[in-house]
């Protein structure tokens, strides 16, 4: 496997936003996570050896804020609205 090491890069332009994110965003970023992290391989040559992606351990993360932020809004949805 001949895979230069990718250098750490931003995950994604709303990885600081997910909190500020709505439903149709999040659900775009996942999607758009979920076909990188397919096109990124699990190991890359470092130094002569293979090593995890660490490009795929930041999607991993990435993937889990957005997953998270999701459970989050249904979570929110489904309670009742608080009257005053």
């Amino acid at each position: 496997m001949s895979h230069a090491m990718a250098l750490p890069t931003r995950v994604d332009d709303h990885a600081s936003r997910v909190a500020e994110m709505s439903i149709r965003e999040l659900i775009g970023a996942l999607a758009t996570t979920e076909e990188r992290l397919r096109s990124v391989p699990n190991l890359v040559t470092f130094r002569g050896r293979l090593v995890a992606n660490p490009e795929r351990r930041l999607l991993l993360q990435q993937q889990r804020r957005v997953i998270g932020a999701l459970r989050r809004r249904r979570a929110a949805l489904r309670l009742p609205a608080r009257r005053h």
